[in-house]
Order: structure tokens, then sequence, then C-alpha cells
């Protein structure tokens, strides 16, 4: 018979990185709704404004707020830089690069940099449906408590199960 490996150390003698618990932190807005940069688009401030309003603002923390400003900040940067895009048109997408050669224009270059920063801040606070699965953040009736989980399993053992194999042999007997 084969062995099944070293056995586990005991839970009080453990050392080193391996604290599973989960500690649930209080929920709901415990802070004033932040203000909006003014110097923001009004875009910008909208959609400020639309977070702060939002059920997953309730999640967000105080020390979480200088993310939220870097984020709303890349978020007006992008509206600029893609308005000033848009009014160059055509031309605007070509620049002469050192040599003369024609390059990408760098407002361009500077906004995809921009919205990748902007995706990785949006998935570090939850804001993409699977940034929010990832953090266990839940809404609406996708949000089940711990009671109504259990009524649902005690309604589930309740309920008689009918082995299919013994309708077979009742009606064979028949």
């Amino acid at each position: 018979m084969a062995k099944r490996g070293r056995l586990p150390k005991q839970k009080d003698k453990l050392t080193g990185h391996r604290d599973n618990s989960l500690n649930v932190i209080q929920g709901g807005k415990s802070f004033e709704t932040p203000k909006p940069n003014s110097r923001w688009l009004t875009k910008t401030r909208n959609y400020w404004k639309e977070y702060w309003n939002s059920e997953l603002a309730s999640t967000a923390q105080r020390v979480d707020f200088p993310a939220f400003y870097r984020l709303f900040q890349y978020y007006d940067e992008v509206e600029r830089a893609n308005r000033t895009i848009q009014n160059m048109g055509n031309k605007g997408l070509l620049s002469v690069g050192s040599t003369g050669q024609p390059t990408i224009n760098p407002l361009i270059m500077l906004t995809l940099k921009l919205e990748e920063k902007v995706l990785k801040l949006e998935q570090e606070l939850g804001l993409t449906p699977l940034a929010r699965q990832r953090l266990g953040i839940a809404f609406g009736e996708a949000q089940m408590g711990f009671k109504q989980l259990q009524q649902l399993l005690t309604d589930d053992e309740e309920k008689e199960l009918v082995d299919p194999r013994l309708k077979m042999l009742e009606q064979e007997e028949e």
C-alpha cells in the first residue's frame, strides 16, 4: 500500500503565509461622497457622480480614494485625447517621424497606454463584471444570504426523490 505523503502540521504550528481566513469588512458608505475634480470634463464628473450614487460605491473604502481619483483622471485624459484625435480627422491618425517616415500619432499611443491603465484600475476596484465576480461582490437577486441558502437546502432535502428504476419495477409487477 502506498504512503499518502507527509502528515499535515497542526493548525497552531503552521508558519508562513497560509492564512486563509476570510475577513468581512463593514459594508455601506461610512463617509461623505467625495467631490469630483473641478477641472474634469462634465462627462467625467457625471461618471464620478454616477459611480458614487451606485450600489457598487458601498464597497469602497476611504483608503481607495487616491485610486478612484487616478482612475477618473485617466478617464478624463482619454476623453480629451479622443476628442482631439476626432477633431483632427483622418489627417490626425499619422504624423511625421524624426526621419520623415509616417508614424502613428503620439496622442493615439498615449490614449492606448492610458486605456491599459484604466482597465487595470477598473479590475482592481471591481468595476467590471468579471472583477466583481472575482472579488465576490454581488448585487440584487444574485446576492443570496445565509438563511436563504439554508432554506433552499432544507427545502431540497424535504423533497421526496423517486428512483426511476423503482418505477420500472412497479410497472413490471403490474
